[in-house]
């Protein structure tokens, strides 16, 4: 389960969907004075090269953020994503998660960065020193399961938790919905952002278990799960990953109204597969 670099993937259109969504939460989170905390249980490098060895390998950058960065796209939400993004685009980069929130939390708000990874915790230590943010940040090498638990509940109380695990070993799926399951106890006003592939019979054993984990959290005891997902091509055989969704406990008001409006842009402009890309919101669990 160590195996696992994100640089491969970094700024593919799972990222743009991921990081779009993280940015709506974030912007929810900041409506309002009081702080705020960020709890990251995946958190990888932090910072990826573009130009590198791995992101060149598989290209897979250029049908994700390459690809949304030519979007004039009127949604404010994809424009301040863009604006985000083009500063290490620049560079030949893509930020991951932590950097992102690093870039848009406020001085009065706390941030929590967990990696297991031993190569991947000193580059995230060394990203976030150099980036530098306004927030006070904490960054701790452990599991990111085990540590979630451990601090929750948090202080300040209002939040959001990204849990964007890599899926290599098929029992992940069922531990990220038994620690869902005992986080939302512990602190059940918390907002957890779920991140997931869409995989095609190629996967083997693999495929369909993102859609049992989500129907399992739509039974978890939590006031509302909110579901995005995109596809950018078909559900075929060959198509390996064919898209992805996150899955949000407690989502905050209006998420979904916001996801609704800039999904088609996205995903005309990610999609290589017009006839097939598609993108939607559900509810599973609506608060009464």
């Amino acid at each position: 389960m160590l195996s696992y670099r994100h640089s491969f993937h970094a700024g593919n259109h799972a990222d743009v969907l991921k990081h779009i969504t993280q940015m709506l939460i974030i912007k929810k989170l900041k409506n309002k004075p009081k702080p705020a905390i960020y709890i990251d249980t995946h958190s990888g490098a932090g910072l990826y090269e573009l130009a590198g060895e791995e992101a060149q390998k598989t290209l897979e950058f250029k049908t994700g953020i390459t690809a949304i960065q030519k979007y004039q796209s009127e949604q404010q939400d994809i424009a301040d994503y863009q604006q985000l993004t083009n500063e290490f685009i620049a560079n030949n980069q893509y930020p991951g998660s932590p950097l992102i929130a690093a870039n848009m939390l406020r001085e009065q708000d706390k941030m929590v960065c967990m990696e297991l990874h031993n190569t991947e915790i000193d580059n995230l230590r060394d990203n976030l020193s150099d980036f530098g943010s306004s927030a006070t940040i904490a960054v701790h090498h452990r599991d990111g399961y085990e540590g979630l638990l451990a601090i929750l509940p948090p202080v300040p109380a209002r939040g959001l938790v990204l849990i964007d695990p890599s899926y290599e070993v098929a029992s992940e799926y069922e531990q990220v919905v038994q620690t869902l399951t005992k986080g939302i106890k512990k602190w059940s006003v918390g907002i957890f952002a779920i991140w997931y592939p869409l995989l095609s019979n190629r996967a083997g054993k693999k495929a369909g278990l993102s859609e049992k984990m989500c129907q399992e959290i739509a039974q978890l005891d939590c006031k509302s799960v909110l579901n995005v997902v995109m596809h950018v091509t078909e559900n075929e055989g060959d198509a390996g990953m064919y898209g992805s969704g996150l899955i949000i406990v407690n989502a905050p008001w209006q998420l979904d109204t916001d996801l609704d409006e800039l999904l088609p842009g996205l995903v005309n402009h990610i999609s290589a597969d017009k006839a097939h890309g598609k993108g939607y919101v559900e509810w599973l669990k609506k608060a009464e």
